[in-house]
């Protein structure tokens, strides 16, 4: 058995994820907004049975009271996280392994982004669920976490197999690829990606195979190579607009 993933825009460029199963059943994952995510569900006629969260920020979470109280959902997030939920029922440990709608999906301790942050991996349809770890041509920024962690943390998932589908939580493709190719890291692949993304609008998911050609921040060999391209990141400043996905002011 597989899972549709269904990727919902929300807020100003977040993702919100719902996996489907035949028996019309859902989950949802990182529900930074619940009006879309309700009305999707209603319009689909699923039933909704778990809300997974990968990490606490606001643009990932502000959804769960309104969704949790219309459909009476449990709420599993990182053991870590577990108090900084509203409404979280069940802590989440990295290497546990969970039945997610008939479907094994294994937990990933990513920390990084978010020093509680957790990524949820379904190895039988080679789909990671990398919350703000891990973006198209970028990572997240670190917030709680250490350089030395997430390099540690994007070394585990580099090592996934290259046929993994990266559900990632923001629409931030165009705008990294324009820092890349302003770094000099141009070439007729990066090319062809940047074009393709501009014709589809919505990039995820990823391909990690694709990924490894073209993200330095995945590939870099030690922490002092991540540290300078995430420092490079952070103090960048583009003007490619980032891609507004949904109508409301993000939080």
């Amino acid at each position: 058995m597989s899972l549709k993933i269904h990727a919902i825009p929300a807020l100003r460029d977040n993702y919100i994820y719902i996996l489907s199963n035949l028996a019309g059943e859902c989950a949802i994952l990182d529900p930074g907004e619940a009006a879309p995510t309700i009305r999707w569900i209603r319009e689909q006629g699923l039933k909704p049975k778990v809300i997974l969260c990968t990490h606490h920020h606001n643009d990932h979470i502000l959804g769960v009271p309104e969704i949790q109280k219309e459909f009476s959902l449990p709420v599993w997030t990182s053991d870590y996280d577990f108090p900084r939920i509203p409404g979280a029922t069940l802590g989440l440990r990295p290497g546990d392994v969970i039945d997610l709608l008939g479907v094994r999906a294994e937990v990933i301790g990513v920390p990084g982004h978010t020093l509680g942050q957790i990524a949820f991996w379904l190895p039988n349809q080679l789909a990671l669920f990398s919350g703000d770890t891990l973006f198209s041509c970028s990572c997240g920024r670190l917030f709680e976490g250490t350089y030395e962690q997430m390099h540690s943390t994007l070394q585990k998932l580099s090592s996934l197999p290259p046929e993994t589908k990266i559900y990632f939580g923001h629409e931030y493709t165009l705008r990294s690829i324009q820092f890349l190719e302003e770094q000099g890291m141009k070439s007729e692949f990066l090319t062809y990606y940047r074009e393709e993304c501009e014709k589809n609008g919505i990039t995820t998911p990823a391909l990690l195979a694709t990924e490894l050609k073209i993200n330095p921040f995945l590939t870099a060999k030690t922490v002092e190579e991540f540290q300078h391209w995430r420092e490079l990141r952070n103090n960048w400043q583009g003007q490619l607009p980032t891609l507004v996905l949904g109508t409301s002011s993000r939080s």
